[in-house]
């Protein structure tokens, strides 16, 4: 290690099977940089850390598990107290939920670390011990974990407690909260002073009813009476089976989800998310109401009900004026009158596309994935006068629909916008594609993957003049291609893979199909037929010459 006492840089990123750090570390007084990152076996920082005061980078501080290390080489938090050149981000790992830790925790002085941006506090999962004490001990090691005001981005992986710090109100340039795994976390923070938050992820925090738990709903808000968090861009919802709303005191008349409801019978006051552009709601079941979020370009929602689909098209939050001026909802009030992309996943009970897809005059993306009981896309997809690519997995539902002529007009209403279509992951439906896509001459890229029904390309393909793009994957009773593809002129990328029938008769020269396709500049067939035949062509010359060899002999 004396011969490294210049070192600055020590970068161990990715070492997957380094268990421990030289316990002389210290020695490395001008260290600059330590990059250990993924580096899972990683079992404990070693003692004497704190001397390398010169430090600017530390990826990760991996506390000992008292369990399996060995005490008097291990590391304590502590450690860090001297480190106040660190920057850029921390990750701390293996906390511990005793409450005898809390003070150690606090004399690591992350409070005094002002350059630093990004802080990741991970507990131990595999801790034991008793559930009020470990409650108790989460909650007290958190508050001594106290970070710089200046810190830009929190994540808290494992924590045990109910509550959280009241140090995070204090954390106003806070860009991104995430939440992960917080199994007894009731409620986040007042959020009136998150004015510079972008970003929120909540995932897997079984306990949580509602995301703020205030007294007094004002508390949230930030300049006008209406408008919460200010700068929020994206917020992630997931796993989270109890979450109901927003504020927990809030009784919401469901009548607000029923377009046609009386307006007259209520006073209303809207909530308003001004920026938020990205929404993933996943797997939360009981979620009712939600502030508005008229900016909204961007929806994912996967294991939900049709109906609280529906309902977070035409979601008005209904509230008494006890709280604010009064503000008017009206019918004709879209949430998401400027959403561009949608995907739905796996919404079992889904069996059409509502009405009310005529809020959707600007989307241009959609994507609808394990819906089995799916059978129709209308009436919802005439109203997408925007879209553009329309990408359908997994709903073996449709199968009747996608091949009925009498849907001939769906697919018309989609001409002049589509350019991209997907079918994939659809076995038992689709035998020869659907009639209806020919009328689809804006197409420009057609995609069919895991087709297994799929025998035919019918003739018509050759009315898709515009198609720059045809992928065809996993689709083993594919037998040919029709005259038509000649006549695609525009068409100058072509995908086969794993298609046997089919690309046996793309074989360079001889094969079938070959005067077909020869014209398209770039052309990917896999397992390529071409190079097939040259290996057996090699292995029959080499069977050839030993043969003749041992003739010989």
């Amino acid at each position: 290690m004396n011969d490294l006492l210049n070192l600055q840089t020590l970068k161990l990123n990715e070492c997957s099977k380094l268990k421990e750090l030289p316990r002389d570390i210290g020695k490395l007084i001008n260290l600059r940089h330590l990059k250990i990152s993924d580096c899972d076996k990683l079992a404990y920082m070693p003692s004497g850390l704190g001397k390398l005061t010169n430090l600017q980078i530390l990826s990760n501080y991996v506390l000992m598990k008292s369990e399996k290390c060995i005490r008097r080489h291990g590391g304590e938090l502590k450690e860090l107290m001297g480190l106040n050149n660190l920057r850029g981000k921390l990750e701390v790992i293996n906390l511990s939920c005793e409450k005898n830790v809390a003070a150690e925790y606090e004399k690591a002085k992350l409070k005094d670390k002002q350059y630093l941006r990004s802080l990741r506090l991970e507990w131990d999962s595999e801790a034991k011990m008793d559930e009020t004490e470990a409650i108790v001990g989460y909650e007290m090691s958190l508050e001594g974990l106290q970070p710089h005001q200046n810190i830009q981005n929190l994540r808290l992986i494992n924590y045990g407690g109910v509550k959280l710090s009241s140090w995070l109100s204090s954390l106003t340039k806070l860009v991104k909260l995430t939440l992960k795994d917080c199994a007894k976390c009731e409620h986040v923070v007042p959020l009136n002073q998150f004015k510079c938050l972008k970003g929120l992820y909540l995932e897997r925090l079984i306990c949580l009813e509602y995301i703020s738990n205030t007294n007094n709903v004002s508390e949230d808000l930030v300049g006008s009476t209406t408008t919460l968090l200010p700068s929020l861009n994206t917020l992630w919802l997931q796993d989270l089976p109890n979450l109901k709303g927003w504020w927990r005191e809030i009784e919401v008349d469901h009548s607000c989800f029923d377009a046609n409801a009386n307006e007259d019978n209520h006073t209303s006051l809207s909530y308003y998310l001004p920026s938020l552009s990205n929404l993933v709601i996943d797997d939360c079941p009981k979620l009712t109401c939600m502030p508005l979020y008229p900016q909204l370009e961007t929806l994912k929602m996967n294991k939900t009900s049709q109906k609280r689909f529906e309902e977070t098209l035409r979601t008005r939050m209904m509230m008494s004026n006890n709280f604010g001026s009064v503000f008017p909802t009206t019918p004709s009030f879209s949430v998401l009158s400027k959403l561009e992309r949608l995907i739905l996943r796996d919404i079992d009970d889904l069996e059409c596309l509502p009405d009310s897809f005529k809020s959707l005059a600007c989307l241009s993306r959609f994507y609808i994935d394990g819906c089995p009981k799916l059978k129709d896309l209308c009436p919802g997809i005439l109203h997408l006068s925007s879209l553009q690519s329309l990408y359908i997995v997994e709903c073996e539902g449709l199968g009747d629909m996608l091949i009925s002529d009498d849907y001939d007009f769906m697919w018309q209403s989609l001409n002049g916008t589509l350019r991209s279509l997907v079918l994939k992951m659809l076995p038992n439906v689709v035998t020869i594609l659907p009639m209806g896509i020919q009328h689809l001459t804006s197409l420009q890229q057609l995609e069919v993957f895991w087709c297994d029904s799929l025998t035919t390309i019918p003739e018509w393909i050759h009315n898709l003049k515009s198609l720059k793009r045809l992928w065809l994957s996993n689709c083993p009773n594919l037998t040919s291609f029709p005259e038509g593809i000649r006549s695609l002129t525009t068409l100058n990328v072509l995908h086969i893979f794993k298609c046997p029938i089919l690309l046996k008769r793309c074989k360079r020269n001889t094969g079938e199909d070959w005067d077909k396709i020869s014209h398209i500049k770039d052309l990917f067939l896999r397992p390529d037929p071409n190079k097939e035949e040259e290996e057996e062509n090699e292995n029959t010359k080499g069977c050839n010459l030993f043969n003749k060899f041992r003739n010989q002999g």
